[in-house]
């Protein structure tokens, strides 16, 4: 309301990109602006699995196990989140950064394991042992406790609806037979559970890895403060093995020993050890990439047309953090 009323002179933070029909309706008579900047990495929202997950044997067996996750990204109409919640504006696809990004793995790694196909989906459940089905669709647990029953962490519209997106993730997966409960918390119970290794699925955001050894907490467990991939194995990470738990996947380890030998290397070396990785982290989906390289996280600028200086579009990135690379400093109010 404050937008559309024109008492903005500059705001970009939590305008949310689900109201852009309304503050374009609303632009001549609020005398404001409005620009779109996208930013370059690939996770606006993203299913991060948790690798340290231990609660339930079973669970834990499953979210460690690549073909399980697999068939989960494969099971996700992206084209549909896209048009629902960017308004069709957003890129579909993997966790990999932009094609335009000096560490970017490859346009073929923007869809590897990320568009819909529930055949090829149902097909990996089914060799991997999860053959078996309830009277409603629904598989089976292989310890015969009945039905495959996950749990999805979300948090409530911050910059997007995290819930809401989960919630129709969760149709998409129960057309091939995965049971996935929802539950929205606050943020703070968010990351208290998740710090203690309680969350098995968790919708969030993954900004700022386009720059891969700047900001990488949102693709590697190597950050104790965030790790939603695990918190053991961040720890584990940062303290070189003294406190927290190892993965058990021998990929992830790769992916993290690459990352602890890539400072130090000349730019070009640490490119290609940054392609590699992304290589891994896709291939084997512990984060599920949905939609990104949009404008959906910190993009939306609404701004008045007082103010003389100001770019059409801006650097939208964590490094940069708007609208500080637009240098304000050189902004000002026409007479």
């Amino acid at each position: 309301m404050r937008a559309i009323s024109g008492q903005y002179d500059l705001q970009e933070r939590h305008t949310s990109l689900s109201k852009l029909p309304v503050f374009l309706e609303n632009r001549s008579k609020g005398n404001y602006e409005v620009h779109l900047d996208p930013a370059l990495h690939a996770g606006d929202a993203v299913v991060f699995t948790n690798q340290s997950y231990e609660a339930d044997p079973e669970i834990a067996k499953w979210l460690q196990t690549a073909d399980f996750r697999r068939a989960l990204s494969l099971g996700i109409d992206r084209n549909q989140l896209n048009e629902t919640f960017w308004l069709g504006v957003g890129t579909p696809g993997s966790l990999a950064p932009a094609e335009t990004t000096p560490e970017s793995p490859g346009p073929e790694w923007r869809k590897k394991w990320s568009v819909l196909d529930p055949k090829q989906a149902n097909a990996l459940l089914d060799k991997i042992g999860l053959d078996k089905k309830d009277s409603e669709g629904y598989r089976l647990r292989i310890d015969g406790k009945g039905r495959l029953r996950l749990e999805c962490q979300s948090m409530g519209a911050a910059f997007i609806n995290y819930t809401q997106i989960a919630e129709m993730m969760k149709e998409h997966w129960k057309k091939i037979g995965i049971l996935v409960d929802v539950k929205e918390v606050e943020w703070n119970l968010f990351s208290v559970r998740a710090r203690a290794n309680e969350h098995q699925l968790a919708v969030y955001v993954a900004d700022g890895n386009e720059q891969l050894f700047l900001y990488p907490r949102n693709a590697l467990p190597v950050d104790p403060v965030l790790a939603f991939q695990g918190f053991p194995i961040a720890r584990w990470y940062a303290t070189e093995g003294k406190q927290g738990t190892p993965p058990k996947d021998p990929e992830l380890i790769r992916a993290l020993e690459l990352f602890r030998s890539a400072p130090g290397k000349k730019v070009a070396e640490r490119r290609k050890i940054a392609q590699e990785i992304w290589k891994i982290l896709v291939d084997n989906q512990y984060i599920i990439g949905t939609v990104g390289l949009s404008p959906a996280q910190m993009g939306v600028r609404i701004v008045s047309k007082r103010m003389g200086n100001i770019p059409a579009r801006q650097i939208n990135a964590q490094h940069c953090r708007t609208p500080c690379s637009s240098h304000p400093a050189t902004f000002f109010f026409k007479a």
